[in-house]
C-alpha cells in the first residue's frame, strides 16, 4: 500500500513500518477518531492462498477477546478489494518503542533484573492469553514490543491455537509451526501444544534476555529443533557467569523436555520470575553495601588546625574535632557491623558454604516449586526420577519422595534427588 490510501473509507495509510514473512505493517491515521494506528496487512501474494487467510482471520478472532495492558490491542479488521480478490487487514494499537530482538541487537547487553521485569510482562500477557483459552505458540522476543516508558507489549497471534476449537482446522498433525530457536520439544515432534509449550518458548526468551543468546543455536532450524528434543541446554551462567543461582534454576526448570516437570500456568511461572527478581535486587543491594562500607577519610573525623588567618580570630575547635571524631568511629562500627551481617549469607540469601542447611520438606510440590525451594536452601536437584513413589494418592506430577529426607543436615551445594509418580502409576492416574 502506498502512502495517501485509505482502508475501508476511515484509516489513510502513512508510512511503512516493517515488513514481515507474511504481513506488512503501516503506520496509519484515524480519520473518526484522529489517531495514529497501526495496520497489519496480509502481503497481497498471500491473499489467494486459504491457509494465510485462515491464519490471518484467526489473529483477529484470538485477540479480539484479550484486552490487557500486555497485549497489543487490535481495534478493528477489514477486507480491502484487490483486484479479484480481497486484502484481509488488523487495525492494531500502535505501539511508540522497539521490538525486542531489536533492543537485543543494539545492546547493551541487560542486567539480570531487567530481563526479568521484561519477562514478568511476558507471563502476564500469557496468564491473559491462557485464561481465554488462547495458546499463542509463536512466543519470542521479534513478538514482544517494549515501550518507550519500559512496558512489554505481546503481539502477533497469527498462529495462535485456541484450544477449544480443532487443531487440525489449521494445520495436519506433524506439520511445525512456530520459530526454531524457541521451539517446545513438542512442537518441534508436531504434536499438540498447550499452555506449557508457551512457557517453554518463554524459558527460551528470558534465556536470551540474561545470556545474549538463545539455548540452542545450529547451522539449520532442523537441527535446532533436533537439539530442543535431545539435547539438555547449558544453564544459563555458563555464558553470563555473574549471574545468580537462582536465575539458572528457574530458566532450567521452564526448559524442561518433560512438560509434567515444567511451570504448569503462566502464574505459577510469573510467581517464580518474581520471587527470582527480589533475590536479584536483594543480591544488588547487599553488593552495595559491601562496595560502599569503607574507611572515612582521616580528614572527615581529623581535624587539624595550621594557625589563624591574618586579621581573624582563631576558633576554638577541640570540641567539634572531638564530635567529628566520634562520629567517625561511630560510623566505622555500624559499617562494619553491617558487612558482617551482609556477609553471614551468601547473596542468593543462603546460608554459606559449610555451614548445615535443614533439607526443606518438598512433598506434595511441584516439580518447578520443589526446584526452587532447593535452590533457595542453597541446594542443588541433581535428578527427578519417575516411578519411584510408593505412595498412591499423590497428584500427578508432584513430589513423592526425595533424597535426603526432609529435616535432614546437610551442606550448601548438596545434591538433592526429587521423587515424582510414574505417568502410568495408580498415583498417577488420580
Amino acid at each position: 500500500m502506498e502512502p495517501g490510501h485509505v482502508l475501508g473509507g476511515r484509516y489513510t495509510v502513512l508510512a511503512l513500518l516493517g515488513r514481515g514473512g507474511m504481513a506488512e505493517v503501516h503506520l496509519a491515521r484515524d480519520q473518526r477518531l484522529d489517531r495514529l494506528v497501526a495496520v497489519k496487512a496480509l502481503r497481497p501474494g498471500l491473499a489467494a492462498d486459504p491457509t494465510s487467510l485462515l491464519r490471518f482471520r484467526r489473529e483477529a478472532l484470538s485477540t479480539a477477546s484479550l484486552n490487557h495492558s500486555s497485549i497489543v490491542a487490535v481495534f478493528d479488521s477489514g477486507e480491502e478489494a484487490l483486484g479479484e480478490g480481497v486484502l484481509p487487514y488488523l487495525v492494531m494499537e500502535y505501539v511508540q518503542g522497539c521490538a525486542l530482538d531489536e533492543m537485543l541487537r543494539q545492546g547493551p547487553s541487560l542486567s539480570p533484573a531487567r530481563a526479568l521485569e521484561l519477562t514478568l510482562g511476558v507471563l502476564e500477557a500469557l496468564e491473559r492469553a491462557h485464561a481465554q483459552g488462547i495458546v499463542h505458540r509463536d512466543v519470542k522476543p521479534a513478538n514482544v514490543m517494549v515501550t518507550r516508558d519500559g512496558r512489554t507489549k505481546v503481539m502477533d497471534f497469527g498462529i495462535a491455537q485456541i484450544l477449544a476449537m480443532d487443531a487440525t482446522a489449521l494445520t495436519h498433525g506433524s506439520v511445525v509451526i512456530g520459530t526454531a530457536a524457541y521451539l517446545s520439544p513438542e512442537q518441534a515432534r508436531g504434536e499438540s501444544v498447550d499452555v506449557r509449550s508457551d512457557l517453554y518458548s518463554a524459558g527460551c526468551l528470558l534465556y536470551e534476555l540474561l545470556t545474549g543468546r538463545p539455548p540452542f543455536t545450529g547451522e539449520t532450524p532442523i537441527a535446532v529443533a533436533w537439539q530442543h528434543v535431545n539435547e539438555e541446554p547449558p544453564p544459563p551462567s555458563a555464558y553470563a557467569p555473574e549471574l545468580p543461582e537462582v536465575c539458572d534454576g528457574l530458566v532450567l526448570s521452564a526448559l524442561a523436555k518433560d512438560r509434567h516437570q515444567r511451570y504448569q500456568t503462566a502464574a505459577e511461572m510469573r510467581i517464580a520470575v518474581a520471587r527470582a527478581l527480589a533475590a536479584v535486587v536483594a543480591r544488588t543491594h547487599a553488593s552495595d553495601v559491601l562496595t560502599t562500607c569503607r574507611t572515612p577519610p582521616a580528614s572527615d573525623h581529623v581535624s587539624a588546625p595550621v594557625g589563624p588567618e591574618p586579621g581573624r580570630v582563631q576558633r576554638t575547635r577541640g570540641p567539634r574535632r572531638g564530635r567529628r571524631a566520634r562520629r567517625g568511629v561511630l560510623a566505622v562500627v555500624l559499617c562494619a557491623a553491617a558487612c558482617a551481617a551482609a556477609a553471614a549469607y551468601s547473596a542468593d540469601g543462603s546460608p554459606p558454604a559449610g555451614r548445615a542447611i535443614r533439607m526443606p520438606d518438598l512433598a506434595g510440590k511441584s516439580v518447578a516449586d520443589a526446584r526452587l525451594s532447593v535452590q533457595s536452601s542453597g541446594l542443588r536437584v541433581s535428578r527427578v526420577v519417575e516411578g519411584a513413589c510408593p505412595t498412591p494418592g499423590l497428584p500427578v506430577h508432584r513430589v513423592c519422595g526425595q533424597l535426603p529426607a526432609s529435616g535432614d543436615a546437610v551442606t550448601r551445594g548438596s545434591a538433592v534427588v526429587i521423587d515424582v509418580p510414574a505417568p502410568s502409576s495408580p498415583a498417577a492416574q488420580r
